[in-house]
């Protein structure tokens, strides 16, 4: 299968997977019920425990949207060796359904399955990976086996924790431990091509999905 075929098929799954909010549970709140879907997919990646087994999850609708917008962008920008079907792996997801659990992202190749990511390795596809969440939401709380995406809008907002990821980078991917991390992820920023401050919109935009495409090793 194409890049571009998984890619116009992940759209049609996530379109898919809107058309159909789940029931009411019984005495629930009915506009917080209404808002939640059960599903067991994002776009077109089968979720699954860490052990393995399928799961299905109930997601906000608009988070479960962005959710899989993510993971086309990741994928997007994936090597073009990695083909489809690919899984990710979660932990769950909060009651509120704001919230998710990433643990694994993995792929296929030569009919065999590979990680893309784990989140017990801090390696450099580690780094990648939480920096395409950050390109789509501004609150990732790392944990050592565990990643946790909350659904709000996307921007830098000068968090610690946004600020330890980007200096975690950039000394993972970019191989920039400089004390004056700005201007290190403004380096980073231009050779990727662009320009900008890091703490801007455009520049944090910037700046995370260069390192997405570095850490994965498609940098141009």
């Amino acid at each position: 299968m194409s890049r571009r075929a998984v890619i116009t098929a992940a759209t049609v799954g996530s379109v898919l997977a809107l058309a159909k909010p789940a029931a009411a549970a019984p005495g629930a709140d009915a506009k917080t019920a209404a808002a939640l879907i059960d599903r067991d997919q994002l776009g077109t990646a089968i979720t699954k425990s860490s052990e393995g087994r399928p799961v299905t999850l109930r997601y906000a609708m608009d988070f479960h949207e962005r959710l899989s917008e993510w993971l086309r962008f990741w994928w997007a920008n994936a090597p073009a060796s990695w083909i489809a079907p690919f899984e990710v792996q979660t932990a769950g997801a909060t009651p509120d359904g704001q919230t998710f659990v990433l643990t694994g992202i993995t792929y296929t190749r030569a009919d065999r399955r590979y990680s893309g990511f784990d989140a017990r390795d801090r390696d450099a596809r580690y780094w990648a990976t939480v920096a395409s969440l950050y390109y789509h939401f501004p609150t990732v709380a790392l944990t050592d086996t565990q990643v946790r995406v909350t659904d709000e809008h996307a921007g830098f907002t000068g968090s610690p924790a946004q600020i330890a990821f980007a200096r975690a980078a950039l000394a993972n991917v970019w191989q920039d431990a400089s004390a004056d991390w700005e201007k290190a992820a403004e380096r980073a920023i231009r050779s990727s091509g662009r320009e900008g401050s890091v703490t801007s919109r455009a520049g944090w935009t910037n700046f995370t999905r260069a390192t997405l495409r570095r850490g994965l090793g498609t940098e141009l």
